[in-house]
């Protein structure tokens, strides 16, 4: 149905399909048009275009095939059926009843059962117009147009002015007084006084002039405000807050509604003909509102300037949004006001900006304005009239004075220093632990909250590191203390359970690696305990070696090494010896270890071994697959241009998400496993590394175990061993916790086995604008924020299945989830609007029901509570969704991210 069928439908219930189609006044409504220009005959600034508009909205005038005619002069019969409709009679037409007309009222047939309606409802008088049409010998009376005089008269009927007329004899002001009938001056001058009709000139009325169609719908329009005549789609009420998308109103009845406002929506006064702009609408005055047939509003006319408030201006003591209760201190005295829960009132800050009434702060100055309509007047609008300030940001600890309460925080982005207020009650938390104020340090990183001017809340992101250095001198393990030369002395450090050890050329060193004198570099915590231990002046080198002996007498180990080169090696106490990862001890790791011929990785400083591994696989990537002599060449990982060939036959290949490759499929840059047999002379096992973006299901911590998605829909369980790494998405250690469902991490698979879970940020938000230059888009998120995102020179950008790396197909309103991909590029993906009419909203299940165009297009979507709900700028529950409200949803992985009414 198009906008103007749905308009007729609208403003014409009980009217005949032959009257729909015989009358130019009322057209074939096969042409839909705009609010804003009803039809393309009327041009913007016409004097009637007012009227015009307005009563086409109300199905009392209508064109024909998008043409309004406004030029055209209006017959007696067409102007009887506007009348009608004006007073609200055109559903009552019926074709029951006999009625006899004279032969001299000639009208045509499917227009008689209109006149029998204005005969019975005394808008024309059967004699008065029999008498007429007498008098017009060889006219055809309904045919015939309607004069000045004649249409005043069937106007003031209209409008129940009758009586007043008949009793109004006397001389009008006009010129040619004596050209107006006798019997119509009456209503002449009723219809002047009630300023409905004036002179065709300063001296003149003209009666006898035909009537045209733009000067009946300026009559009639005028004519509303002497009746009380409910139009359908029509409502009138006091506005109490407008955007640019949305007017609410408060009716008479005390109930609020928000209606959506067009780009084609009209606003005008009740004083003047021209059209307004919605700044002009005044705020708290009346209006009348007109549908435009499609559920928003297409006409709005301020009718009463009069603000139906009253304002109180005070201090906000109390607020209670659960009761929706508000105190305010206004001199001495303490006066509670009260506001609709289900519409709550209007809260801006100080800088204009849109809050909710959680925000709202307390002990602030603030305006408030109640309405005067409902017998116990609620709160409307509240204004925060100082300036508090209200934010979130994040940066590096400056200058931290705990006594004072002043911080001193560079940016994170700008890289300004600004100085903060923070509130004494104000909140510390590291991780998920709550820490006292001396805890924070400079140097710390640092998110934090700002409220009513000042720091509410601090989240220490890491503690700033200080260090120390010195010679190692020995590590007690039971009671966890370092102790080492600092050139001045000995010295002790508590450290933390399990420090971590850095040694140039090993990627798993621990403390069983330190040698006595070692020059290290201890990082301490905020708590002075040591955290990491650096050996500065000691590298380890790392080579695949062949074992040539073992003399155990002297502890020697013979090998030659990857390059062919004989080395003599000692083996300490301390060696670690392990196999593929599994740690062995020193006699069972030495009966392997002697055994000449056996492949093993080494790893030495100076002439000191530091750890041996027997070899049952290689780490590294491909560099050469011969798929000819069946070997693969791999540059083992931590070593520094070391390959190894290794031969196979029909090895397994591990490659997760896929149980078709084969070892034909392994390409050179593969970084893969390779898993030796028994004898370590062939690859068994060929183990794939990948990454690969999976969205999480499920978080059990308890269990230690996450589910997730994979993007063919595939479901996996996986048990988080110790041996799996967990991480925040710049690569620091996290816990399982901080893993959500519903979240993006990028997991690391050596074979069919995790290694390691990575967090992917994502964001979420309303495209503002896109820099193609700078490789830029600015974002609003739903918060109301708005954050820049570089998204480098080539982001993958998808839209409706569709890829690009160009970033200008990204539009502005686009919604948008910004996110990094497995590689680290940039993935911008555009989710499209899809629009829908609620049909039901189940609050208990969080379930929104929409009406559905086949039986196959499914109506049921669940709404997370996190999911972004809001009619422009104001903020929404999923109970303010309500039955046939027009709706755009915004699915994301099979997830409502937002709905906008």
């Amino acid at each position: 149905m198009n906008k103007e069928t749905s308009r007729l439908k609208q403003g014409m219930i009980g009217l005949t399909a032959a009257a729909l189609i015989t009358t130019g006044v009322l057209g074939t409504g096969a042409s839909s048009f705009a609010a804003s220009n009803p039809f393309s005959d009327v041009a913007a600034g016409h004097w009637a275009e007012k009227h015009i508009t307005k009563l086409a909205l109300q199905g009392i005038v209508l064109g024909s095939n998008g043409k309004f005619r406004p030029s055209d002069k209006v017959t007696r019969q067409e102007a009887i059926i506007i009348a009608l409709k004006f007073m609200g009679l055109a559903d009552q037409v019926d074709d029951s009843g006999v009625l006899a007309f004279p032969s001299s009222l000639v009208i045509k047939d499917d227009y008689k059962k209109f006149l029998k309606a204005a005969f019975l409802n005394k808008l024309l008088i059967p004699e008065e117009e029999i008498a007429l049409a007498e008098s017009e010998k060889g006219k055809k009376w309904g045919y015939e147009p309607a004069s000045r005089e004649w249409l005043t008269r069937l106007l003031v009927r209209a409008i129940g002015k009758q009586e007043e007329a008949a009793s109004n004899t006397g001389s009008t002001a006009f010129a040619d007084d004596s050209s107006i009938d006798d019997a119509l001056r009456g209503y002449v001058k009723v219809a002047v006084s009630e300023g409905l009709v004036s002179g065709m000139t300063a001296t003149t009325f003209e009666p006898k002039t035909a009537v045209n169609r733009a000067m009946i719908a300026r009559l009639f329009s005028l004519a509303e405000a002497k009746t009380k005549v409910a139009y359908s789609g029509q409502a009138s009420g006091t506005i109490i807050d407008v955007s640019d998308t949305s007017i609410t109103v408060l009716h008479d009845d005390g109930t609020i509604n928000e209606r959506v406002l067009t780009p084609d929506t009209v606003f005008y006064r009740f004083d003047s003909d021209k059209p307004i702009t919605i700044a002009d609408l005044k705020l708290f005055g009346k209006a009348s509102l007109i549908s435009d047939g499609d559920g928003a509003i297409g006409y709005v006319e301020q009718t009463d300037d009069t603000p139906q408030v009253k304002s109180y201006d005070g201090t906000l003591t109390l607020k209670n949004t659960t009761t929706g209760k508000l105190t305010l201190l206004i001199g001495e005295e303490y006066k509670p006001f009260t506001y609709d829960l289900l519409h709550p009132p209007v809260i801006k800050d100080f800088t204009g900006k849109t809050i909710s009434a959680a925000d709202l702060p307390v002990n602030v100055d603030v305006s408030v304005q109640v309405d005067t309509i409902r017998a116990e007047g609620k709160v409307l609008t509240v204004t925060v009239k100082q300036a508090v300030e209200n934010k979130s940001g994040s940066g590096t600890v400056v200058a931290w004075d705990p006594a004072a309460l002043s911080l001193e925080v560079k940016d994170a982005v700008s890289g300004v220093t600004e100085k903060l207020k923070v509130s004494t009650q104000a909140t510390y938390v590291r991780g998920d632990v709550p820490v006292k104020a001396d805890n924070l340090k400079v140097g710390d990183a640092i998110s934090y909250d700002v409220k009513l001017g000042a720091v509410s809340s601090v989240q220490i992101a890491q503690a700033a590191v200080t260090s120390v250095t010195g010679k190692f001198v020995s590590l007690n393990k039971s009671e966890k203390i370092i102790t080492y030369n600092d050139g001045k002395g000995l010295a002790s450090k508590y450290v933390i359970d399990y420090p971590s050890v850095k040694i140039d050329g090993m990627t798993d060193a621990t403390v069983e690696d330190l040698q006595k004198d070692d020059q290290v570099t201890l990082s301490l915590n905020d708590a002075d305990k040591v955290t990491q231990i650096a050996v500065n002046d000691r590298s380890v080198i790392v080579t695949s070696a062949t074992v040539a002996g073992y003399i155990a007498d002297t502890r020697t180990l013979s090998l030659i090494d990857a390059a062919g080169k004989t080395r003599n090696l000692i083996l300490p106490s301390n060696v670690r010896y392990d196999m593929n990862g599994t740690s062995l001890t020193e006699a069972s790791a030495l009966a392997l270890v002697g055994v000449k011929g056996k492949k093993i990785v080494v790893a030495y400083s100076g002439e000191n071994v530091v750890y041996v591994s027997i070899v049952a696989k290689y780490n590294g990537t491909v560099v050469e697959n011969n798929t000819s002599s069946r070997t693969l060449k791999i540059s083992l990982t931590g070593t520094t241009n070391q390959t190894v060939t290794v031969p196979y036959s029909y090895p397994a290949v591990e490659w997760f998400g896929t149980n078709a490759k084969t070892y034909a499929d392994v390409k050179v840059g593969d970084v893969v496993s390779v898993l030796l047999n028994g004898n370590q002379d062939q690859a068994s096992i060929i183990q794939m590394q990948k990454t690969v973006q999976l969205e999480i299901v499920s978080v059990d911590a308890i269990n230690n175990k996450i589910r997730t998605k994979r993007a063919d829909g595939v479901l996996d369980d996986w048990y988080i061993a110790t041996s799996i790494g967990l991480q925040d998405e710049s690569g620091n250690a996290a816990s399982l916790g901080a893993f959500t469902a519903g979240a993006v991490a990028n997991v690391t698979f050596v074979g069919n086995t995790p290694v390691k879970f990575k967090q992917v940020s994502v964001q979420y938000g309303t495209i503002k604008s896109v820099n193609t230059a700078a490789s830029t888009v600015e974002l609003t998120l739903p918060n109301g924020s708005t954050v820049t995102k570089s998204v480098g020179a080539s982001p993958l950008i998808t839209i409706n299945g569709a890829t690009s790396s160009t970033l200008s197909s990204v539009q502005a309103n686009d919604r948008v989830e910004i996110r990094k991909d497995e590689s680290e590029r940039t993935v911008i993906q555009v989710v499209p609007a899809l629009s829908k009419v609620v049909w039901t909203v189940e609050l208990s299940t969080r379930t929104l029901n929409v009406k559905r165009a086949n039986l196959t297009e499914n109506y049921s979507f669940p709404v997370p509570a996190q999911a972004y709900i809001h009619q422009g700028a104001t903020t929404l529950t999923l109970s303010d969704l309500k039955p046939d409200d027009t709706i755009k949803l915004y699915i994301l992985r099979g997830v409502v991210v937002e709905v906008s009414k």
